[in-house]
């Protein structure tokens, strides 16, 4: 009896051994590159199982929001019903597969990529539109003015993400670390689709805590 406990005993113990990982939070800030963008808020949660001595595997969720402004610009004369800009403030939460690789003895620095989907959790999207604001009867349109449209329509409910990033950490107390991430995400498919649809990159800077679990739990 005493055999099977120890042999129990020494299983559970390197089985923890080896469940190393790490888990944390970033918050921080982002914006859209290929339009007008306002800063907007990111957030992220994640958790990585280590593979081997440098390489972790997981999953993360990650929060973006869009404020931004795309204006229209063609050499071709304006004509009614062309529009003008787009304007979209929108929020996506994105359920990544998350790989990340470890650089130095320390891997203090680590480069990651993610790709996942993400789902459309609220927000409005206005397309300025050129339509003429007088029309007599039986006769042509009178003048032009700017119609702002709801087009929330075209906002996407489920998009598609890949990201590459750059996280480094500061070991402090036992074994929490500050860590400091910055990450660039293409979305293929764009976030609005119709004509035409918005396809730009979101840049991200972020602040977090990072657990890291020790190389060995238990010595003996």
């Amino acid at each position: 009896m005493k055999r099977y406990l120890s042999a129990v005993l020494l299983f559970c113990i390197s089985t923890c051994s080896y469940a190393q990982g790490m888990f944390g939070a970033h918050a921080g800030i982002g914006y859209t590159t290929g339009y007008q963008s306002a800063i907007t808020p990111a957030i992220e949660a994640y958790y990585l199982h280590k593979i081997t001595h440098r390489i972790y595997a997981g999953g993360a969720l990650f929060l973006q929001r869009y404020a931004l402004t795309a204006t229209q610009t063609t050499n071709s004369p304006i004509t009614y019903g062309d529009i003008i800009a787009i304007r979209q403030k929108s929020s996506f939460l994105f359920i990544d597969p998350k790989i990340d690789y470890g650089i130095g003895y320390r891997k203090f620095i680590h480069v990651f990529a993610t790709f996942g989907p993400g789902i459309f959790m609220g927000g409005r999207q206005w397309s300025d539109t050129h339509k003429p604001y007088w029309t007599t009867p039986g006769g042509a349109p009178f003048g032009a003015d700017t119609i702002a449209v709801n087009t929330t329509y075209n906002i996407p409910s489920v998009v598609m993400r890949l990201g590459f990033g750059v996280m480094e950490r500061i070991p402090t107390h036992r074994y929490w670390n500050i860590t400091l991430s910055q990450e660039v995400g293409f979305m293929p498919g764009g976030i609005s689709k119709g004509n035409p649809a918005l396809q730009t990159p979101y840049i991200s800077f972020q602040v977090g805590v990072m657990h890291k679990y020790p190389h060995v739990f238990v010595e003996y």
